[in-house]
């Protein structure tokens, strides 16, 4: 065939479309793996020399670290029996590893393993950092029955009790959540009495 005819045209645009494809396809590949990996990296506390390193001291307060009061102390006040939130140590919210979830139960209602002395005036902290992949945790509460109230993490839908040393209820986590203790000040706000009492982040 000569060069130029229009079968040769017809050939080199069948191949020009082709590799166009082609290059769409792995774009959207490498895009994908991309956006998981941003995800991952986001969701997981930065590592430090192989471990989770916090920087927690006792006497920090805890300060909000989700809503309109980000930053803000918090105070015996700002929960009532059945609520929790997300809390770092003021002036150090930098640091994902130093993530906790503060709970508000009844003092009647710790059972073992729970670290009574780590808890004050209903207060208990374990670390936010799910032990399975290092997802951030979220707290489920029965309205009806703050008792019977629940940490989960909507990752891979592992379950904690608060009332029993975050032990692991259900789902993949393979250890409970390290608790953490915790103090109500004469001011009315909560710091810190402890390091954390074993390992955080992913354990698997």
């Amino acid at each position: 065939m000569v060069k130029g005819a229009p079968g040769n045209k017809g050939d080199k645009t069948g191949i020009t479309r082709r590799r166009f494809t082609l290059g769409i396809v792995i774009a959207s590949i490498v895009g994908a793996f991309g956006s998981l990996f941003s995800l991952l990296k986001v969701l997981s506390p930065a590592k430090e020399g192989g471990g989770y390193i916090t920087t927690i001291k006792p006497g920090d307060r805890l300060v909000f670290a989700k809503g309109g009061k980000v930053g803000a102390n918090i105070m015996v006040s700002s929960l009532n029996v059945g609520d929790a939130v997300l809390a770092y140590p003021e002036g150090k919210s930098s640091n994902p590893a130093n993530l906790v979830q503060l709970i508000k139960l009844k003092e009647t209602d710790f059972k073992p393993p729970t670290d009574i002395d780590l808890t004050d005036k209903g207060f208990v902290a374990y670390s936010a950092i799910c032990t399975h992949l290092g997802c951030t945790v979220s707290w489920v509460k029965n309205k009806k029955s703050p008792d019977v109230s629940y940490t989960e993490c909507f990752c891979h839908n592992s379950i904690f009790d608060p009332a029993r040393g975050a032990k692991v209820m259900g789902g993949p986590a393979p250890i409970p959540l390290s608790q953490i203790g915790v103090k109500v000040k004469n001011d009315g706000t909560v710091v810190f009495t402890s390091d954390f009492q074993g390992p955080i982040g992913p354990q698997v």
